[in-house]
């Protein structure tokens, strides 16, 4: 089976991504260790990841939108890590997928981490 692409932000991404980066844009706060945290949208991260020119190489966002959660160049509001693997504690909040997004990840570096 192929899976179907569109055009998006002037690259090619699955069908169905267009209506992450729009739920995406719903979700402007993290809660982190009891505290709701403005999240950093593309281009305001302290790395140059090219948003002037570029969509986001992960998620496929444009300049000033928020990363879809999970994507690996957001980072986190509170320390400035990966949104994705730092030590913060997101909190579940009914639109918190980044939570789900964290605990995959952190499974997989426990086992790599395993496997050493």
């Amino acid at each position: 089976m192929t899976e179907k692409t569109v055009a998006h932000n002037g690259d090619v991404i699955s069908a169905e991504w267009p209506e992450q980066i729009a739920q995406a844009q719903g979700q402007p706060t993290y809660l982190i260790n009891d505290v709701v945290y403005e999240r950093i949208p593309y281009g305001r991260e302290r790395d140059n990841w090219g948003a002037d020119k570029l969509p986001c190489h992960d998620c496929a966002v444009v300049k000033g939108q928020f990363h879809v959660p999970g994507c690996d160049v957001e980072r986190c509001p509170r320390c400035g890590g990966q949104a994705i693997s730092c030590d913060c504690d997101y909190q579940d909040r009914a639109d918190a997928s980044i939570s789900k997004v964290r605990a995959v990840v952190s499974k997989f570096l426990r086992e790599e981490a395993e496997k050493s």
